[in-house]
């Protein structure tokens, strides 16, 4: 299964990578109103989180921040980018390689609260189902988990021929594209409940607003556009050339409308305390 994921993931995992992904937990903080949990949970003392494709461990780190009683887990295929940790943090911070597609089988009934968020570009249909299936095993019985996807980019002529681009390159990847308006379903099939959806709006375009992080959204997305750009080329998608030409015309697409924004939705969904049965 391990190979399966890697073979699909279309983003670089290196330094740079690791700082944008820094960056990019900043725009995402903003624009969610400073929240970092979203399901309707208080972590105390004893209860554990699983940040899954944690990466720089972005996400898990201001959870730690806000949570100091909880004990926390992160996983992602590659250990490139995992961020090194004082004593303290080590305490309550376990950071390890691991694939959500076969979750260990000694974390059944675990954790209070799982965490994945942008995994769009490494997961197929059949990936879905299973990813949000081991999830549903893991999690302890009333535990929660939620789910950060992108679902469309607001803009212009540009950005339109790019995306087109983006679905055509995960076409031939096998990587679920509208994600978004499968992922209630999926939860359900797993057998989770109280399953819900937020929408929010995170603004990318024209000159710096007074906090700036409009630009700094821009200049997170138009990076990990950048770091497509391997696979595309690989895939036979677009030519090297045509590549950087649509994400020049992605960027000033983007500096250029101030009404430029990403959409992103939030998935809360909730294992029920008891199983749900058949009815006879």
């Amino acid at each position: 299964m391990h190979s399966v994921t890697e073979s699909l993931y279309i983003l670089p995992t290196d330094e740079p990578e690791g700082q944008r992904l820094d960056l990019q937990n900043q725009v995402l903080r903003k624009g969610f109103g400073n929240s970092i949990i979203f399901a309707p949970i208080e972590l105390h003392e004893g209860n554990k989180v699983l940040d899954i494709g944690t990466g720089a461990a972005s996400w898990l780190l201001d959870c730690y921040n806000a949570n100091k009683d909880a004990t926390f887990h992160g996983i992602d295929l590659k250990t490139d980018i995992f961020p090194r940790l004082d004593d303290e943090q080590k305490r309550q911070i376990h950071l390890e390689a691991g694939n959500v597609l076969q979750l260990p089988s000694d974390w059944t009934d675990n954790f209070q609260l799982v965490n994945q968020r942008l995994l769009m570009t490494a997961l197929s249909k059949e990936n879905w189902n299973t990813a949000l299936k081991q999830i549903y095993r893991v999690l302890a019985p009333g535990g929660w988990v939620q789910l950060v996807e992108i679902d469309r980019c607001v803009s212009g002529e540009p950005s339109r021929k790019f995306y087109l681009m983006v679905e055509d390159l995960f076409a031939a990847r096998g990587i679920l594209y509208d994600c978004v308006e499968h992922i209630p379903d999926i939860l359900k099939d797993a057998g989770f409940d109280q399953v819900k959806a937020q929408c929010h709006e995170i603004s990318m375009g024209g000159p710096p607003n007074s906090d700036g992080m409009n630009a700094k959204a821009r200049e997170s997305f138009v990076r990990a556009s950048q770091g497509m750009e391997s696979a595309v080329v690989t895939m036979g998608i677009r030519t090297e050339g045509e590549f950087k030409e649509l994400v020049e015309g992605l960027e000033r697409d983007w500096e250029s409308d101030a009404q430029s924004k990403m959409i992103f939705y939030i998935f809360v969904a909730q294992k029920p305390f008891t199983p749900a049965c058949d009815d006879k």
